[in-house]
């Protein structure tokens, strides 16, 4: 399935430090809920030592994720901070190991519950920017991301001519986007059946005569629900640019074609959500502003500083400086387990709104204009997802703060009024001037030297939507630029992807930093 703005692009709304992280993670859990109660039993969460999970979970909150989402919580209730605490109230019975196993991905899972004497396995992975997918659940090679109501059912005693009989009568008998059948061993199977629609009483209805051993719904834990059967308006920049010009639509506007098609929902539906957002962004702004605190961070509120030396005249007056007072506002409340927006990531959240809002500040307060600006942002950030990821695990702060500069600096093109056109130009510029961007926090928060990345990326993202609209020439198109992203990404050591273990990361003032804090 093409990616969507909302689920892929700009989101979740969402309390912690990183995206790919914590709001992964507590998606995760959200899932594995659903499927066996993990409260009442024990779990044992493993982490390939290889990868980047087994030196960050603590730090960049995979486990707080993990555990609030397996006792229910909501990403937004600020009690998740009590996560161990939680979890001992609960009965959890929770251990985290880094172990060896082959992990196909740096952000792998591998959970196992036991409950009621009953075991369930889970293989997990977060594909970036708080997307995920279950590998694997119990041995069946699955594929679940949160994008439908999944109905499980499984059957471990019936013959093959009785399995397939089951799985016809579900596949004629009940409203479904897709439906798998999956054997392990003799005669294990897993029938899964993906829908719009919950059909758990239905389903439980048509199986009963055929002694299932348990049957699950998981109910989506994304806000776009994926299996409208219908043509995407445009699959590439080119079809997209053509359908531009032949229509004289800008990009916010195709921005909105895109998501309704794909999202199968009213284009005025499309409007509001990405509305809803970007009033969350200000708020988030104006908290920041006000002023955060937070014992376990390294950085202490300095969203005031800039301009109050810009009003003392000790630094050169520049619209850059609202930008980077926003940025950091946005930093600050991420930092402090405030509520923000992931766009595309958390680790990179001040970028974007910082960047829109600082532009708008003095220019225009017509939140329907604002809100058009974050929907061409999106459309950019979809080309992104759909060739390559958001996920600094794979490819380095390029694919977070370097994606949301080019997703900015077509927003801010949108916002002035420029056309399609001029959009995807300065987004091209701006991806250009980051590939290699390498991911490497310090002391495991997403603070230093991200801060100064998201700031560096909204001031890039403002030159090229100027550059741009004055008519420099990018020279290499947008999806070549990807390209080109993925290829320095995919040549990048895991070192300097997000593990910790590399660049800034283990300097002597960052190692000292990360003992400091643990304690």
């Amino acid at each position: 399935m093409k990616p969507s703005i909302f689920n892929d692009v700009i989101g979740p709304v969402m309390r912690g430090p990183s995206s790919s992280h914590t709001a992964a993670a507590h998606r995760i859990g959200a899932v594995i809920r659903q499927v066996c109660l993990p409260d009442i039993g024990k779990v044992l969460v493993e982490f390939d030592r290889r990868g980047s999970l087994a030196t960050t979970y603590e730090g960049q909150g995979s486990a707080m994720g993990l555990i609030s989402g397996l006792l229910g919580l909501s990403i937004l209730d600020p009690s998740i901070v009590r996560y161990y605490e939680l979890a001992t109230e609960r009965g959890l019975d929770i251990r985290f190991l880094v172990t060896d196993f082959e992990a196909q991905h740096p952000n792998t899972y591998k959970i196992l519950v036991e409950n009621e004497n009953q075991e369930f396995g889970f293989v997990a992975v977060s594909t970036g920017g708080g997307m995920i997918k279950i590998n694997s659940l119990n041995g069946f090679d699955i594929s679940i991301c949160g994008d439908y109501f999944e109905t499980l059912v499984n059957c471990d005693s019936l013959a093959d001519n009785e399995i397939q009989a089951l799985f016809q009568l579900l596949k004629d008998q009940t409203m479904h986007s897709e439906i798998y059948l999956y054997r392990q061993g003799g005669n294990n199977y897993l029938i899964n059946i993906k829908s719009r629609e919950p059909i758990l009483d239905k389903v439980t209805e048509l199986a009963a005569g055929y002694n299932a051993k348990w049957i699950r719904q998981i109910d989506p834990v994304m806000p776009i629900l994926s299996g409208v059967n219908k043509p995407l308006p445009f699959a590439s920049v080119d079809e997209m640019m053509a359908l531009a010009e032949q229509n004289g639509m800008d990009l916010a506007e195709l921005a909105i074609l895109y998501e309704s098609e794909r999202a199968g929902i009213d284009s005025q539906i499309a409007i509001s959500l990405m509305r809803d957002i970007v009033l969350t962004i200000k708020n988030s702004i104006r908290e920041g502003l006000n002023g955060t605190i937070y014992e376990d961070r390294i950085l202490g509120q300095q969203s005031h500083l800039i301009m109050e030396a810009e009003r003392t005249n000790r630094i050169f007056r520049t619209p850059m400086n609202t930008m980077i007072a926003y940025v950091t506002a946005l930093m600050e409340v991420k930092s402090s387990m405030g509520i923000i927006v992931a766009a595309p990531t958390a680790g990179s959240s001040g970028l974007l709104g910082g960047a829109i809002f600082g532009a708008a500040e003095g220019f225009t307060d017509d939140i329907d204009r604002i809100t058009k600006a974050f929907l061409a942002a999106g459309l950019i950030g979809v080309f992104i997802a759909g060739k390559y990821t958001f996920a600094a695990e794979e490819g380095g702060c390029q694919v977070e703060c370097g994606a949301a500069s080019g997703m900015a600096a077509a927003g801010l093109v949108q916002l002035i009024g420029g056309t399609a056109r001029q959009a995807i130009n300065a987004s091209s510029l701006a991806l250009q001037n980051i590939l290699g961007m390498v991911c490497d926090p310090v002391a495991d928060r997403v603070e230093v030297p991200c801060l100064g990345k998201n700031i560096m990326g909204a001031s890039n993202a403002l030159n090229s939507a100027n550059m741009s609209i004055a008519g420099f020439d990018p020279v290499i198109p947008l999806d070549e630029v990807i390209d080109a992203m993925k290829s320095v990404g995919d040549s990048m050591p895991s070192t300097l992807c997000c593990t910790g273990c590399g660049g800034l990361s283990v300097t002597p003032t960052a190692i000292k930093l990360h003992k400091k804090l643990k304690h």
